[in-house]
């Protein structure tokens, strides 16, 4: 019987030499590893029988949503794809069609929220992540790994490095935001990471900046994301501009923002003609 410990290591390390991202790493891992601690047999020896039984489990036990349940099964088959790659097995037995993910329009915040969350930041470092997480539109991991030799304050860009696919981007900021990096770093210095925090401190910053900006809708560092491709295209940017800024490989992805523009309009629609009433 093979030792689950050493397939998982080396799993892991498999991965981080097909370029795998440090965080869907992490997650493999931790799904496999549930899986294998949930095995009572020799992961080798698993069919499909036994994958359609585990995740059905998971399913009904926890209620999961599709959108994870498609995480765990891109964990299981990429860690079949491994033992088939390593001749561990000879063929991969996560043959599970992947469920139907129906998409939401992703939660927007208005540009008087975005200024009072950006306002609600507790210290000077706080306010300026909200700012620059809102002008550039990066993922919070992006933000995180953000370094001062990859800014540009004069031109008001950055490189962001290593995003998803792998791949690197420019991404842009406004002059109040060039202003406050410039500050920051006069104060701070101008070396390393901009801001050393991991992806899961800065989500605990952003939320509780909404706290204490009343804002109740439920705000995610996300959410500055959504919120700063909408309001570009409100103001007229072109959508293929919006997908290279947000990173996005697929311009379908981009094209739900079209759909929350329209919701947004049709919000601001309504609101106008309830206070005519009023």
């Amino acid at each position: 019987m093979v030792n689950n410990t050493e397939l998982l290591n080396a799993f892991v390390s498999w991965m981080e030499l097909r370029g795998y991202r440090p965080g869907t790493i992490r997650q493999y891992s931790y799904d496999v590893k549930r899986f294998l601690s949930w095995l009572k047999k020799d992961p080798t020896e698993v069919g499909e029988q036994e994958i359609s039984a585990y995740l059905l489990k998971i399913k009904s036990d926890r209620n999961l949503s599709n959108t994870t349940m498609l995480r765990r099964i891109a964990s299981l088959r990429t860690f079949y794809e491994f033992l088939v790659d390593q001749g561990i097995v000879e063929t991969n037995p996560v043959t599970i069609r992947r469920p139907r993910v129906r998409r939401k329009l992703p939660s927007v915040l208005s540009r008087e929220e975005i200024e009072k969350l950006i306002s609600a930041g507790r210290s000077e470092r706080d306010r300026l992540l909200l700012r620059l997480l809102y002008a550039t539109g990066a993922r919070v991991s992006e933000i995180s790994a953000l370094r001062w030799e990859d800014i540009n304050i004069k031109d008001r860009t950055a490189v962001i490095r290593g995003g998803k696919g792998g791949k690197d981007r420019i991404v842009l900021f406004d002059e109040v935001t060039a202003r406050e990096l410039a500050e920051y770093r006069r104060k701070h210095g101008g070396q390393g990471r901009i801001f050393p925090l991991s992806p899961r401190t800065i989500q605990r910053i952003v939320k509780m900046a909404a706290a204490r900006a009343g804002l109740r809708k439920e705000v995610h560092p996300h959410t500055l994301r959504h919120s700063i491709a909408t309001h570009l295209l409100e103001s007229g940017a072109d959508l293929r501009a919006i997908q290279e800024l947000l990173g996005h490989a697929s311009l379908s992805t981009t094209q739900i923002y079209t759909h929350v523009s329209r919701e947004h309009l049709k919000k601001e629609y309504e609101k106008l003609w309830s206070n005519k009433k009023e």
